[in-house]
C-alpha cells in the first residue's frame, strides 16, 4: 500500500481568464462543468488504492468556488466515500472573491473544509481591473467577512507584486490593508510573464513595460520585513504564516513527497513517477468514460534528476534542506553530487549553510531561479 498522504484536485473553470494567468483554465459552462464532475468522480475511483489515508487535500484551479453548491457537495461526498481522510487533515479550497455565498461556505464547512485560499491579488480596484480580475476590493472584504462569520479560522490571501505601473508606495498600501485583515496565511508572488497570457503578448509587442529588478526586489523585501514585523513567519520564498498555520499541503510538494493529482492538466507524483493529465476537459472526460486514467505524460525520476528536484523544492523553504534528511533519502551527502554548484553559489552569497541546513541567503531568495537552474 503506497504512503500517498496528499491529494490535489484541479477545477479548470473561471468566469474569465486573468491577464497574467497561464494555468489550465476554461470559461465556465454548466454542461462542460457537469461532464467534468462526472469524469472526476470516476478518476477518484481509479486512485482509490493509491492512498491509505490522506492528511492534506487541496482543491485548486481555476476557480473551484465557481461550481454550484450541489456540484461541490457531490465532489466532497464522493471524495470521502473513496478515500480515507485523516480526521485532522488540512482541506483547502481556492476561492475567488465574489464567487462564494453563505450556502457554499456552510456546505464546505460541513464537508470538512477547514482552510480557504482567496485569490485577492491586489487591494485597489484600478489594479484589479488591469489584472483582468472580476472582483472589487469591496467584494474581497465581503467574502472575507462572510468566511469568518461562517466559522473559517484558517484563511490565506494571495497577492501579486511587480505589476506594470505599480509603485513601492502602492505595494506598501496593499500590504497595510491585508495586514489589517489578519489572515492566518499570506502568499506574495512576483509577476511572471508567461507565454499565452495577455500580459506576455503586451510585453512582447512593447505595450507593457516590466518594473526593474531593483524595484521588484525592493517590493519583495518590503513584504518580508512588513509581514515578519507584524507576526507572520516567512517560511517559504513566497509564503508567510501565523503560528501553526503553515500550508501543510504545499509542504508536501516542497519536501518532494508523493501526491495524487486529479482533474484536467493536474500533476501527480506516485512511486517516483511524476505524471500530468490531459488538459482538455472533453478529452479528459472521454478517457474516463472508458475507465482509463487520463495521463498525458509521465516520467520516472531517478538518480541526479530526483536529487536535483529534491534540492530545488527544498530550497524554496526558508529553512532549506537538512543534511540528514537528504542523506536518509539518497544514502549520500549533497556535496557528493553537487559540490561545484554549492561552492559557486555559496561564494556568491546566494546559498549558505545554517547549522545542518542548506538554504538560500536573504539575498538569494530573490535570485532563487538562477540558483535552481544550476542544479539541473
Amino acid at each position: 500500500m503506497n504512503q500517498v498522504e496528499s491529494l490535489y484536485i484541479h477545477v479548470p473553470f473561471c468566469a474569465t481568464k486573468c491577464h497574467y494567468c497561464a494555468f489550465n483554465t476554461y470559461d465556465f459552462h454548466k454542461e462542460q462543468a457537469r461532464q467534468y464532475l462526472e469524469a472526476l468522480l470516476i478518476e477518484m475511483e481509479l486512485y482509490r488504492l493509491d492512498s491509505d489515508g490522506l492528511k492534506t487535500v487541496f482543491i485548486g484551479g481555476g476557480t473551484p468556488s465557481i461550481l454550484s453548491a450541489e456540484s461541490l457537495e457531490r465532489m466532497f461526498k464522493h471524495l470521502h466515500a473513496v478515500f480515507e481522510v485523516n480526521g485532522a487533515a488540512e482541506i483547502t479550497v481556492e476561492c475567488n472573491p465574489g464567487t462564494v455565498d453563505r450556502q457554499k461556505l456552510e456546505l464546505m464547512r460541513s464537508e470538512g473544509v477547514n482552510r480557504l485560499s482567496f485569490g485577492v491579488q491586489a487591494m485597489d480596484d484600478a489594479t484589479l481591473e488591469q489584472l483582468g480580475r472580476i472582483h472589487t476590493v469591496d467584494e474581497v472584504l465581503r467574502s472575507y467577512d462572510l468566511a469568518r462569520a461562517v466559522g473559517f479560522d484558517n484563511i490565506n490571501l494571495d497577492l501579486i507584486f511587480g505589476l506594470p505601473n505599480q509603485t513601492v508606495e502602492g505595494w506598501k498600501d496593499c500590504l497595510k490593508e491585508v495586514v489589517a485583515l489578519q489572515p492566518e496565511h499570506i502568499s506574495a508572488y512576483s509577476l511572471m510573464l508567461e507565454e499565452g497570457t495577455v500580459f506576455y503578448e503586451s510585453w512582447r509587442t512593447g505595450k507593457l513595460q516590466r518594473l526593474s529588478d531593483e524595484i521588484e526586489a525592493e517590493m519583495y523585501h518590503l513584504a518580508i520585513d512588513t509581514l515578519v514585523r507584524h507576526g507572520w513567519k516567512h517560511y517559504e520564498i513566497s509564503s508567510f504564516a501565523k503560528p501553526s498555520c503553515v500550508a501543510n499541503h504545499n509542504l508536501a510538494y516542497w519536501d518532494n513527497r508523493s501526491y495524487i493529482g486529479l482533474g484536467p492538466g493536474a500533476c501527480g507524483y506516485i512511486d517516483g513517477v511524476r505524471y500530468s493529465n490531459i488538459r482538455g476537459v472533453r478529452d479528459y472526460a472521454e478517457f474516463l468514460k472508458q475507465g482509463r486514467k487520463p495521463i498525458a505524460d509521465s516520467e520516472q525520476l531517478t538518480g541526479r534528476d530526483e536529487k536535483a528536484e529534491t534540492i530545488i523544492l527544498g530550497l524554496r523553504k526558508r529553512d532549506g534542506i537538512r543534511r540528514q534528511d537528504y542523506r536518509r533519502r539518497f544514502g549520500e551527502s549533497i556535496e557528493d553530487e553537487f559540490e561545484d554548484v554549492l561552492n559557486k553559489w555559496i561564494g556568491r552569497d546566494l546559498l549558505e549553510w545554517k547549522g545542518e541546513n542548506l538554504r538560500l541567503t536573504r539575498r538569494g531568495l530573490f535570485f532563487a531561479n538562477e540558483v535552481f537552474v544550476d542544479f539541473l
